[in-house]
């Protein structure tokens, strides 16, 4: 069976993206790519899926065809996608990093199966307030180049806004026992020390 062929729209399931760890700030890297510091903690998203007779599932078949990308706003959800450097005049991504994103099924705390998105690898280049928006979206067929936009996410959501300093200013938040409880089970890594252990 080619699964790439399955229409998944006609199997009346319905997605929800929920951020279950969302960042809280981190140093602007402006131009300095190999110092740069990712957003603490970092964005964890959980995948909840329900067929059509309204039961939770884990879609295994359809997993190879999800990711979640993100991309930077205000606090009011205006675009912060790219500014125009100063001193090049070049436009550049405000938002650097793993931007886009493949599900993994890990344990949760309670020790139940479920399936995640995890970002802990993204940095912001300048100073200030913003938030992420997220888009869960499927990548087979046609839509697969136009499928890169929120007007065709099989779910949306938004995180808490977060603070971007100055490096001088930066203090890192502790390590949460999400990311503890997650980075143990080897599927991702979020650049823990194994000191941390």
């Amino acid at each position: 069976m080619n699964l790439s062929s399955v229409d998944h729209g006609a199997l009346g399931r319905t997605y929800r993206i929920t951020p279950i760890q969302q960042p809280e700030r981190s140093a602007a890297f402006q131009g300095a790519y190999l110092s740069r510091l990712p957003l603490s903690p970092p964005l964890i998203i959980q995948l909840d899926v329900w067929n059509e007779a309204g039961e939770l599932i884990i879609p295994y078949e359809e997993l190879p065809f999800l990711v979640c990308s993100i991309s930077l706003e205000t606090p009011s959800g205006s675009s912060a996608s790219h500014i125009q450097d100063p001193n090049s005049g070049e436009v550049v991504s405000l938002l650097y990093g793993t931007l886009v994103t493949t599900p993994t099924e890990m344990l949760d705390q309670s020790g139940a199966m479920g399936v995640y998105f995890a970002f802990p690898d993204v940095s912001v280049r300048v100073e200030g307030n913003f938030r992420l928006s997220v888009n869960l979206l499927r990548i087979t067929g046609p839509a697969l180049i136009e499928g890169m936009n929120s007007g065709n996410a099989l779910h949306t959501c938004c995180t808490n806004s977060f603070d971007i300093v100055p490096s001088r200013d930066y203090v890192a938040p502790p390590v949460t026992d999400l990311t503890r409880h997650f980075d143990a089970q080897g599927l991702i890594r979020f650049g823990l020390p194994r000191a941390e252990w």
